[in-house]
């Protein structure tokens, strides 16, 4: 993984623009198809196994999918058409109120002054809002304005590979505990050879999750999980990516919930009335 990882920098910052041509599409592309294999894999030849197809658990079982399904894709969509770039504050927001000069910092690519925690992406071309990382996945920077996509959306891959997998597990089992361990009994190789499949598909968007809330936890960036000037405590910095509706924003991308500011000023942790 880190080796992917360090070769993914150096051909990002080797040929941006190709790189950004080629890469994006590729991840966007293995998202919707691993999301429909294990749905299809789960709907129609596991929970089969365990549940008869006309009945009540078999039905849930399709709710919980196209729920899963919809906010993986939904957020998916916005985080990537949600501006997060420092260009989508008001043009009087993109200048430094008097008195903060000092907390701004300079862009030599951009040549201006910008907000505090907003960084510069060879990839977005343009300096992001509270930036997070690129993400391949979603085509886009994770910033201030759309974090709490990118939040969901890791949260939802994982609790929908977390049900594939227990399911798979429990039909994986059940023909050991229901059989003598006749050769004829045993599970069959595509149940087995899938399950060995979904065990390292979750271990992606779990670890990304446990990222996310590790940085949740004390306000900052996953390239700087050490830091903690910025905490004002866990809900506190949960309502700072989810905005004023906080967790109501899990039953769908679409549900309205304002930031509690628009990114350029950042309170530190010893006071409450300094901003940083």
């Amino acid at each position: 993984m880190c080796f992917i990882l360090a070769c993914t920098k150096y051909l990002a910052r080797k040929n941006p623009k190709v790189f950004v041509r080629i890469s994006h599409p590729i991840a966007v592309l293995f998202v919707i198809l691993t999301t429909f294999f294990f749905v299809g894999l789960q709907m129609f030849y596991v929970m089969p196994q365990l549940f008869d197809v006309g009945g009540m658990m078999y039905k849930l079982g399709w709710l919980l999918a196209i729920f899963i399904m919809y906010n993986i894709f939904g957020n998916m969509v916005a985080c990537h058409i949600t501006n997060t770039s420092v260009e989508s504050l008001p043009k009087d927001r993109q200048v430094p109120e008097s008195g903060e000069e000092q907390l701004w910092h300079y862009c030599d690519i951009c040549e201006k002054l910008m907000p505090p925690r907003s960084w510069h992406c060879i990839l977005c071309k343009c300096c992001i809002l509270k930036r997070d990382s690129h993400c391949l996945f979603t085509a886009s920077c994770i910033g201030h304005n759309n974090q709490r996509y990118f939040f969901w959306c890791t949260f939802f891959m994982a609790l929908g590979t977390g049900v594939a997998w227990a399911t798979h597990t429990i039909a994986t089992m059940k023909y050991f505990i229901y059989s003598d361990l006749n050769t004829d009994n045993l599970p069959p190789f595509w149940l087995i050879f899938t399950l060995i499949l979904n065990t390292y598909t979750l271990a992606a968007p779990v670890s990304s999750v446990i990222l996310q809330i590790s940085a949740l936890g004390h306000n900052g960036p996953l390239h700087d999980l050490n830091s903690d000037n910025l905490d004002i405590a866990l809900w506190e910095n949960f309502k700072m990516i989810l905005g004023k509706k906080v967790l109501w924003t899990f039953l769908s991308p679409t549900v309205k919930s304002p930031l509690a500011h628009d990114g350029t000023q950042w309170k530190i942790k010893e006071s409450d009335i300094s901003e940083y």
